[in-house]
């Protein structure tokens, strides 16, 4: 049986830096911080800036179910930190980074036995919609910093922050389809909102990918890309973080904030908790809840036969390369 639930506690690591390039000193690099998974959380300048940090180098930053837990927390500290009514609230940019060159390669599939991660669909994506919306309406600018891949539900938590920036060696994938599944953690939706419907089926069904290299040429999925030799990491704080922390004002930055994110639309079904408001019928429409109807989706498929055959395949995959 699927046991969801904490499997050690979350690490957060809260150290204040005055010095924007200070981010990689000030990152915990101990030995135990790389080799177990876990999610960081560091704050900078005077705690204007947080970087929310993915680390399972081996997996290639994939999440476990420790790991999205951590998250959870992590979030939920954010939430805490932007909404601080002080007027010595200096919250401002979130960066969503992955550890050691790669973004994240979605659910650690090699954590658990393949029956105990497919058991119960349901509890794991309803827990990420939750965290992935929760990070979407955060009161701060977010940006994901993406170096290496982003595959699959990594490929996901590119969709809920408000900007993207991308290394040249970069590429989002979705992977879904081909593994016998389709988006839980809130990124379908996201997507389509991003991009549009047939651009959106493209990149779900026929395996259209997002590169580095091709966005430097023409922005589309990306805000940004960094320059050759540069991490994502650097170039969203020269490009995004270093502009917003030296605007006047803190509070500018978060009704700025709150106005686009009314504008466009999700807080009309999801709280400020990430959680879902009301259901169609409340909302005086006829329409299926995008994000219920999403979570539904990925539950009818996830565990089935299809899938549980494509999900094997790919961990006896990833045992013949090591």
């Amino acid at each position: 049986m699927l046991v969801f639930c904490f499997r050690e506690s979350a690490r957060l690591i809260v150290q204040p830096c005055c010095r924007c390039r200070c981010l990689s000193v000030a990152r915990s690099t101990s030995s135990s911080s790389t080799s177990n998974p876990s999610v960081s959380l560091d704050f900078h300048r005077d705690a204007s800036l947080a970087v929310l940090t993915l680390c399972n180098a081996q997996r290639r930053n994939a999440l476990t179910y420790s790991m999205m837990h951590q998250l959870d927390a992590h979030v939920k500290t954010l939430h805490e930190w932007s909404r601080d009514k002080s007027t010595q609230n200096n919250a401002r940019v979130l960066i969503l980074t992955g550890y050691g060159g790669s973004f994240c390669a979605g659910l650690d599939i090699n954590q658990d036995d393949t029956n105990d991660i497919l058991k119960d669909g349901r509890e794991m994506t309803e827990h990420m919609s939750r965290v992935t919306n929760c990070i979407h309406s955060i009161p701060v600018v977010s940006v994901a910093a993406i170096d290496g891949n982003a595959i699959g539900g990594g490929a996901e938590l590119t969709t809920c922050t408000d900007l993207v920036v991308l290394s040249r060696q970069s590429t989002i994938t979705f992977v879904h389809a081909s593994r016998g599944a389709s988006p839980g953690w809130g990124g379908g939706r996201r997507l389509v909102n991003r991009l549009g419907r047939r651009k959106a089926l493209r990149m779900l069904l026929l395996g259209e990918s997002v590169s580095g290299e091709d966005e430097a040429e023409r922005l589309d999925y990306a805000d940004y890309v960094a320059e050759d030799g540069e991490s994502s990491l650097d170039a969203a704080i020269r490009l995004v973080a270093d502009p917003i922390l030296n605007l006047p004002c803190s509070q500018s930055v978060r009704a700025i904030k709150r106005v686009v994110s009314v504008a466009d639309g999700d807080e009309d079904v999801i709280g400020i908790s990430g959680r879902l408001k009301c259901n169609a019928t409340d909302l005086g429409c006829k329409a299926e809840n995008p994000v219920r109807a999403e979570i539904d989706a990925f539950v009818h498929v996830w565990g089935g036969e299809s899938n549980r055959e494509l999900i094997q395949q790919t961990r006896e995959s990833l045992k013949d390369k090591k």
